[in-house]
C-alpha cells in the first residue's frame, strides 16, 4: 500500500473515528431505504403533475393525513408551540370527532387526549376536528373524509360569533385579532392558518 493510500484512510479515519465499515445488513437497509426514497419522490412528481400544484401546498394548508394518528401528532406539535400561545392567550380548545363507519362508533377527543387519539384506527369513515377560540368568539372546523385510514379534506368552515362566515372573511378576522398580540404575524415569520 502507498503513502497517499494510507494517508488517505487516515483522513477518513479522521474524519469520523466511530464510524465502522457497513454491515451486508446494513447496507441492504440503506439500500431499502434509498429504493423508497427514490419512489417517494416518483410518486410525489407524478402527484403533483396531476395537481398542477407542489404537494406542500396540501400539507401546509392540512388538506390531508396519512391516518389519524398523523392528524393527532400534527396537533400535539401545534399545541406545544403556536397553540401553546393561542390557549393561554385566547382561551382557545380543540375538539376531535371521529365516526366509524365500519364498526358504527364515534370516538371524541380534547387536546389533552391527543396521545390517545393518536391510537385509533379507523378505516372508514369521517373526522371533524375543532378548534374554538374563546375569547374571540371564533371558531375553525375542518371535516375529513376517512378511507383506508388516510384522511382526505372535504370542508374547511369559519365561524365568528357562531355565524359561517366564507373562510377568507374568517381568516381576515383572526389576522385582525391576532395581529394586535403576536410578533409572529408582524415580523411575517408565521401565515395566518399557522394559527388555525
Amino acid at each position: 500500500m502507498s503513502s497517499k493510500e494510507t494517508s488517505q484512510e487516515e483522513q477518513a479515519s479522521d474524519f469520523n473515528p466511530e464510524l465502522q465499515p457497513f454491515t451486508e445488513q446494513q447496507k441492504g437497509l440503506i439500500n431499502h431505504y434509498l429504493f423508497s426514497r427514490a419512489a417517494y419522490g416518483q410518486a410525489a412528481m407524478a402527484l403533483e403533475d396531476n395537481l398542477n400544484v407542489p404537494l406542500d401546498h396540501y400539507q401546509q394548508k392540512r388538506l390531508f393525513y396519512q391516518d389519524v394518528s398523523d392528524l393527532a401528532h400534527f396537533r400535539r406539535n401545534f399545541f406545544d408551540t403556536v397553540g401553546s400561545f393561542l390557549q393561554y392567550s385566547f382561551d382557545t380548545t380543540y375538539q376531535l370527532e371521529i365516526w366509524d363507519r365500519q364498526f358504527h362508533s364515534k370516538y371524541n377527543y380534547s387536546q389533552s387526549e391527543l396521545r390517545q387519539a393518536g391510537l385509533c384506527k379507523v378505516k372508514m369513515g369521517t373526522a371533524v376536528e375543532t378548534i374554538t377560540y374563546g375569547k374571540l368568539g371564533f371558531k375553525v372546523r375542518r371535516s375529513f373524509e376517512i378511507e383506508h385510514e388516510h384522511l382526505f379534506g372535504i370542508k374547511s368552515q369559519f365561524y365568528v360569533a357562531g355565524k359561517q362566515v366564507p373562510w377568507v372573511d374568517g381568516l381576515m378576522f383572526l389576522q385582525h385579532q391576532l395581529k394586535e398580540h403576536t410578533l409572529w404575524l408582524k415580523g411575517y415569520i408565521l401565515k395566518i392558518e399557522d394559527f388555525t
